[in-house]
């Protein structure tokens, strides 16, 4: 890990305590933790997790750049489609999950109220004090007044419109297997014996689902579901084979759905159907971690001060929505998402509007734009990588970014 910037003294000093927090759980669980605990701790734990702390996440200051940032672009037409569900179904909010930086907001209220959307309140689930204060401001430096923006920690009990989440499955803690001679075994978390080292390290376990520690009933259901749907496909995973998947999907899409009277969820995020995801060739699973810009595959170093991530099985998506009562509606590469829906048309009326007025848009910023279009588009990247799915109720709502390229059938 020598090529990642080393973090200041403030940052370091907050992973070490991080590092012992985890360390104190360690112990009260014997020793041993699934990944998904720690996975949870790390990012999520209150005033010390990741996410949960104050420094900077999003954009060119901090660890990754999401969409949103990549380019004005990505919310036009995003938001652009969730018109035209609004209109379908008549009236609705929007809430969107995990702000970030606001950005996405930022840009969607913009078009709003550019196309008189029927839209009564923007909600923002944000459970970090520290993201929603930025977000506060950058909405209030753009001056959006309509419509009325609105900020909840917890999902509302009743709601109609449209759920929008952008990169939200894949932070969902995760579970990690390795295949020994035909079973999956749960790949855990233990403390390190380091002489040289006051502050508590971490590391890989192994162990058995053999009911001696939490969770191990529920990693036999998924793992046997896993390797029976798997086996029906024809595909074995050879023997010390890694991978990941989200814990707890039944009940995150249970909660969705309850909350959901009408309209739909519309999610965009890192994945693939689960008879690619679990290629017997992709030996070492998904996970990845996020520092300053810098891709490595070590969640244990410098707990508190790295995004860690995993690849989405939408097929397990599709497979939870289903059992909470929602249906698939859509579903394809952001790539087609986004041509669909219009994002050569939105780049020429941005060029058109930013030069009809003076001094209009230099060529380093319509280069810019240009380099963003790319990124969101590329093929070998964002463009293929992320897919954007469509859950709902009832009658299916025809969205063209949905038209040009449906994939439903890989699921």
């Amino acid at each position: 890990m020598n090529h990642l910037p080393k973090p200041q003294p403030e940052a370091l000093a907050h992973s070490i305590c991080v590092s012992e927090r985890i360390a104190e759980r360690l112990i009260l669980a014997r020793g041993w933790l699934s990944f998904a605990e720690y996975m949870q701790l790390a990012l999520y734990e209150p005033g010390f997790g990741y996410y949960s702390a104050g420094a900077s996440k999003f954009g060119g200051a901090g660890d990754f750049v999401t969409a949103p940032e990549i380019s004005p672009l990505f919310a036009e037409v995003v938001a652009g489609q969730i018109d035209v569900v609004l209109r379908a179904i008549g009236l609705g909010d929007l809430l969107e999950l995990g702000p970030g930086t606001g950005a996405f907001a930022a840009g969607a209220i913009d078009v709003f109220n550019r196309c008189g959307t029927p839209i009564e309140r923007y909600r923002m689930l944000e459970v970090s004090a520290d993201l929603r204060e930025r977000q506060t401001e950058r909405l209030e430096r753009v001056g959006q007044e309509r419509p009325l923006r609105e900020w909840c920690d917890r999902l509302p009990e009743t709601f109609s419109g449209v759920i929008f989440g952008n990169e939200i499955l894949d932070a969902l803690p995760c579970e990690r297997f390795v295949t020994r001679d035909g079973q999956y075994w749960r790949l855990g978390v233990g403390l390190a014996v380091e002489s040289s080292s006051s502050e508590p390290r971490f590391e890989w376990r192994v162990r058995p689902a053999d009911g001696s520690a939490p969770g191990d009933d529920e990693f036999r259901q998924e793992a046997a579901h896993l390797q029976q749907s798997l086996r029906l496909q024809g595909i074995e995973l050879p023997n010390d084979y890694c991978g990941e998947w989200q814990a707890g999907l039944d009940g995150w899409f249970e909660s969705m759905a309850t909350s959901l009277k009408a309209g739909v969820m519309l999610l965009a995020d890192y994945g693939l159907p689960r008879v690619q995801l679990y290629h017997p060739e992709r030996t070492r699973g998904s996970l990845r971690c996020y520092y300053r810009h810098h891709a490595h595959d070590d969640p244990f170093l410098w707990p508190g001060l790295n995004d860690i991530t995993a690849w989405v099985d939408f097929t397990r998506v599709a497979e939870a929505a289903e059992r909470a009562g929602l249906r698939v509606q859509g579903f394809t590469t952001q790539m087609a998402f986004l041509a669909g829906g219009g994002i050569e048309q939105a780049m020429s009326r941005a060029l058109e509007t930013a030069n009809s007025v003076s001094p209009g848009m230099t060529t380093a910023e319509q280069a810019q734009l240009a380099s963003g279009l790319r990124r969101l588009l590329m093929p070998g990247g964002m463009g293929e990588s992320v897919k954007f799915v469509m859950l709902g109720r009832g009658d299916e709502i025809d969205l063209p970014s949905f038209a040009l390229r449906d994939l439903r059938h890989t699921l």
